[in-house]
């Protein structure tokens, strides 16, 4: 292959990936959020839990951490490859400002349980979805120095 059919391909990806830009897929996943809050609050129902024995959930939880962990280094470095390094740094303290809301919205809900409604699992996920789809979307707007 020579160097022009190398630079045509390479031309047609990134005129592709232009087209798939993070904030298509932050608006999809903000909309996908909110979804979930809303189908899962008007099917609130709590089922009892059985916890299993402690060793196979330590055991599940590690394995299950270790495994999804390589699996996000990996995406994270296609990411790295493919967008430029400011997109990058947008995608990821976003991320981070995702991270950071859902464990204080758990956090706030665990101390007013008492007068809050139960959170679930999915409810949680959308918090998290929701808020690194807005927290991507300040840093989009205001600039990675605010």
């Amino acid at each position: 292959m020579n160097s022009l059919e190398k630079q045509a391909r390479k031309s047609i990806w990134h005129r592709l990936w232009r087209w798939f830009k993070p904030d298509w897929l932050f608006v999809l996943l903000l909309t996908a959020s909110i979804a979930g809050l809303v189908i899962g609050g008007l099917k609130a129902e709590v089922s009892q839990f059985v916890p299993p024995p402690l060793f196979p959930k330590l055991a599940l939880l590690m394995g299950a951490m270790v495994t999804l962990l390589a699996i996000a280094t990996l995406g994270a470095k296609l990411d790295r490859k493919h967008l430029d390094d400011y997109m990058f740094q947008m995608v990821a303290n976003g991320a981070v400002i995702g991270v950071i809301t859902t464990i204080f919205v758990n956090i706030l809900w665990e101390i007013g349980s008492d007068i809050l409604p139960p959170i679930t699992n999915d409810d949680l996920i959308a918090v998290m979805i929701g808020s690194w789809s807005l927290g991507y979307f300040f840093y989009r707007w205001r600039g990675l120095n605010s």
